[in-house]
């Protein structure tokens, strides 16, 4: 499942393991490192940015990988980096460089004292020689669909900021899905925290969906392959009354209905339902419902009263 972020995420689900990266034998290597925007594989509707990391010296490509939720971020770096380290095109180049040579963009300050622990040198310069030599190949190989653009021009533009991210719907969705994953969380108490449970998660909130909306649940998400929900729907389907599951279990039809592997228009329809689920949920435990860039549910706890 996608997640986007632009804060660092290490750890379960990271290509930037140090435990790995700590293994690999510290060298006098000095590599460069930034992105680019691909004109040649661009469209109007999606932009192709590309990561690239190269050996300072000889110029020799240590990794090469496409941006998939443009543009970069911090996350983006750390798995370039990552790949360069562990996973370079020759295995007898696996190594941590001494040094990285990164452009000064505000986004990689989260990942250096990671590299510093590491062993890792970073050192910030406006010109990259390697690299943007490397891009400067590239874009003019780029002859197919565009005019070739002059060598000062690509050098200026590389240096540029990385534009603004636009939100779409899947950045809803996944807005969405981490309200319902900090709902769910809510109804445990948390021993880490000491913070009692928010809730009781067994406690049933009967919610009105539409026939054509329990079809929708039943055949286009995993709930159709489970051995309670399924026949609780289906019976509530066929005695036509509203559907009363615990909160733990709404919880769940929310995840499963967001995360359903269907094409764009059915998954609008499907997140549809998942939002109209949460209002009565977000009223029955006196929380703001998920809408806009909201990216989690506040709850009332005693501790915070």
């Amino acid at each position: 499942m996608y997640e986007w972020s632009d804060t660092l995420k290490l750890g379960k689900g990271s290509a930037f393991v140090k435990r790995d990266l700590r293994a690999l034998p510290l060298t006098d290597a000095e590599f460069e490192a930034d992105f680019f925007l691909d004109r040649k594989g661009s469209t109007k509707r999606r932009e192709v940015w590309m990561g690239m990391v190269i050996e300072r010296t000889f110029g020799v490509l240590q990794a090469m990988e496409d941006v998939q939720w443009p543009p970069p971020t911090v996350n983006d770096l750390a798995k370039l980096l990552a790949r360069a380290t562990t996973r370079p095109p020759h295995d007898e180049d696996r190594q941590r460089p001494r040094m990285i040579y990164l452009r000064d963009r505000p986004q990689w300050q989260e990942l250096l004292p990671h590299l510093g622990q590491l062993g890792i040198e970073v050192a910030f310069s406006e010109d990259l020689p390697r690299f943007d030599e490397a891009v400067v190949d590239w874009m003019q190989q780029d002859t197919a669909r565009h005019e070739p653009l002059p060598v000062d021009t690509i050098r200026e533009y590389i240096k540029s900021p990385f534009p603004e991210r636009k939100r779409t719907s899947l950045d809803a969705t996944m807005a969405l899905m981490d309200w319902t994953d900090e709902m769910l969380k809510a109804g445990y108490p948390s021993a880490r925290k000491g913070t009692p449970a928010a809730y009781d998660p067994v406690s049933t909130v009967a919610i009105h969906l539409t026939l054509g909306e329990l079809e929708a649940i039943l055949t286009k998400t995993r709930i159709a392959r489970t051995k309670k929900l399924r026949p609780q729907l289906e019976a509530t389907v066929s005695s036509q009354r509203d559907c009363d599951l615990s909160i733990h279990e709404w919880g769940q039809v929310m995840l499963s209905l967001c995360g359903a592997k269907v094409e764009a228009r059915v998954h609008k329809h499907l997140t549809t339902i998942a939002r109209k689920i949460a209002v009565p949920l977000s009223e029955a435990l006196g929380i703001d419902a998920p809408e806009g860039g909201s990216r989690a549910a506040r709850f009332w706890s005693p501790e915070t009263e």
